[in-house]
């Protein structure tokens, strides 16, 4: 993997002196361990090489041959199987970025479906002035890119692309869409930023740019068209995906020192630190883990149902795991406030999620310690491994008049939950005549937010989020819906877009073999019963992984919820944040998209102490947005003046 950045001349203009330092100067804070570039004329390309996998020592990255040009920020999962198909014995001597580039070279864009594995790759042909731009799949690596005066800027980083775009200009329907949902979702699209011109690629997206235009192609979508995975007995569904999560996550152990992991007390990354140390026991490695823990003192105020503290739960693995090396991180100093202009440069764009963006980052970064250059983890569980369907199935059963395994079904849960069968009757049918949504609701949607509604109408975000909310709606009536609710390209871009900036800053890559490909295309061609039955939830790992994951988890009931400690470690300096928040309302005043003198009369009537989690998260992003947005003023104001 790497981080990279260029510039390509599309009519032959010189490529300046200062424009490549501007790109390579951008990633001067990462950790990068070794930097290689090809300068020519009309063409920069550089690379910033991060050893994650033992072949990456060996990468040499840009590639010039002929009149082709070739940069890449790449691993492939499936090397074995590409190898093999270009005929190539001593599979170590090829490097990633190499055989990416042979495979392209060898087959152009139809094999881009036949790639796993996390990557990002800029291919320019010098003689028909044509780049072409692809990113991974899933949505692990992207560019940001710009065109400007018929140069094609790319890089890892935004940073650099803004110094170059000349003024700033803010993207008002990214803010406005940002802003709008009142919920931690911060993308409603794949591609764009918020600084108009700037754009990125989307994940399973091929960008061709020559000087007369851009043509875009997504070349695969989780729900293609395709057969159903059909077998005859419930062993070889159990068989097909033990094996397959097995290839996920073993083809990711390719670090060349240690291998961490996040671990929680939940299914997800359980899931996978079983399987990661099974794979790692033999060949005598340690696998590390780190786990997010409240701070000491804290004292748990969310009521029953929910674990706030996971030390135990983990702890319990340990001693089943024997190579599992646990560290629980409680991060004294965390303060999802005061730290917020430290991870605003990590991460160059907004964020929603304050108090899980630092401990992930921390993680990380405590893993390079560690000498750990991949974390695993789980977090795409809720969409493969562990997805719940049970509700939605049972009225897809009545609606079918599937009777005998309807009642089946609701005597499990009863047996298993103990929930009454009228009940749990009850619901399925009450959901099998929801076809209808509800009407749209402006003030549900939008009334506890600090947008400006005149904002959102002005860019059209209310219109769109509003039809995002119906669609959100008929998921909870369609097993499909509910399904590919998890598959689209915005929600696979917020699942990257944040990971890359953490991996070019701590020298760690984040891997998730709940997130593969192959995962994605199994899980969602399975039959409905496969994820509940006989009132078993979440079967794939409640059920098939019951003699690999440890008892204590599978019987867990409770809900994990990390960073539950966020107002704990907020009040001791409660009275200074709020007036940094009233200041900031006021100095802001007039925001086109935040109607500062609502969220300042709602922090006078209500401060931190009698706040929820989440009324404290949406000042916290709000502010983050306010002082972005500033910045980026500021940015211009001083470029005017040098």
């Amino acid at each position: 993997m790497s981080a990279i950045c260029g510039a390509v001349s599309l009519n032959g203009k010189k490529i300046g002196a200062k424009e490549c330092s501007i790109l390579k100067s951008a990633f001067s804070d990462c950790v990068i361990d070794r930097w290689e570039e090809i300068k020519e004329d009309d063409i920069y390309m550089g690379c910033g090489i991060q050893y994650f996998t033992k072949e990456a020592v060996s990468e040499q990255l840009p590639i010039k041959a002929q009149e082709f040009f070739f940069d890449a920020d790449v691993i492939l999962d499936n090397r074995k199987a590409l190898l093999k198909r270009l005929h190539f014995e001593e599979q170590d001597a090829v490097t990633d970025g190499r055989l990416l580039y042979l495979m392209l070279q060898k087959y152009g864009e139809s094999c881009q479906n036949d790639l796993l594995g996390a990557y990002a790759a800029v291919w320019y042909d010098r003689r028909k002035k044509e780049v072409t731009v692809l990113a991974d799949a899933v949505g692990y690596r992207y560019v940001y890119y710009l065109i400007r005066d018929d140069v094609f800027y790319y890089s890892s980083l935004m940073r650099p692309l803004e110094e170059l775009c000349g003024e700033l200009k803010i993207n008002d329907r990214w803010v406005a869409d940002y802003i709008g949902q009142d919920n931690l979702n911060a993308f409603t699209e794949a591609e764009e930023t918020p600084v108009l011109g700037i754009y990125r690629t989307a994940p399973a997206g091929c960008l061709k740019i020559t000087q007369k235009d851009i043509k875009k192609r997504c070349y695969w979508q989780p729900y293609q068209k395709k057969k159903k995975t059909v077998y005859k007995s419930d062993k070889e569904y159990k068989k097909h995906f033990l094996d397959l999560y097995r290839e996920c996550t073993a083809c990711l152990l390719r670090s060349p020192g240690e291998t961490a992991v996040l671990l929680s007390g939940g299914y997800d990354s359980t899931s996978v630190a079983c399987l990661a140390a099974k794979e790692l026991e033999k060949c005598g490695k340690k696998l590390y883990s780190f786990t997010s823990v409240p701070f000491h003192g804290y004292e748990p105020d969310l009521g029953k149902g929910y674990i706030t503290d996971e030390t135990e739960l983990v702890q319990k693995t340990a001693d089943v795991v024997e190579n599992l090396e646990c560290t629980f991180m409680n991060m004294p100093e965390m303060n999802c406030w005061y730290d917020r202009k430290k991870y605003m440069r990590i991460s160059e764009i907004p964020y929603k999620s304050p108090q899980n963006m630092l401990w992930i980052y921390e993680g990380m970064r405590q893993a390079y310690e560690k000498n750990a250059r991949i974390m695993l983890g789980g977090m795409f569980g809720n969409g493969t491994v562990s997805f719940d369907n049970a509700m939605v199935y049972l009225a897809w059963l009545f609606r079918r008049g599937r009777w005998i395994t309807l009642y089946r079904e609701v005597c499990g849960i009863n047996k298993k939950l103990h929930f009454t069968k009228k009940s749990v009757l009850q619901t399925a049918v009450k959901d099998s005549f929801h076809k209808k949504v509800k009407k749209a609701d402006r003030e549900a949607l939008f009334g506890k937010s600090f947008v400006r509604r005149d904002y959102l109408k002005k860019n059209g975000s209310d219109k769109r989020l509003l039809r995002l909310d119906k669609k959100i709606q008929k998921c909870s009536y369609s097993h499909k819906a509910y399904q590919q609710a998890f598959l689209t390209a915005d929600t696979l871009r917020h699942y990257g877009e944040y990971m890359q900036k953490n991996s070019l800053f701590t020298g760690v890559i984040m891997r998730d073999p709940t997130r593969d490909k192959r995962m994605i295309e199994f899980v969602t061609s399975l039959p409905y019963g496969q994820f509940t039955h006989n009132g078993v939830r979440r079967r794939l790992i409640a059920e098939y992984m019951k003699d690999i994951v440890p008892a204590h988890i599978l019987k867990e009931k409770g809900m994990g919820r990390q960073s539950a400690d966020l107002k704990q470690r907020l009040l001791p300096f409660s009275s200074q944040i709020e007036e940094e928040w009233k200041e900031n309302y006021k100095k802001f005043s007039g925001s086109t998209c935040i109607d500062c003198k609502k969220a300042l009369t709602g922090l006078e009537e209500k401060g931190i102490k009698d706040m929820t989690d989440f009324e404290i998260v949406r000042h916290i992003f709000t502010n983050i947005l306010l002082e972005y947005l500033e910045a980026k003023k500021s940015y211009n104001v001083d470029r005017r003046v040098d």
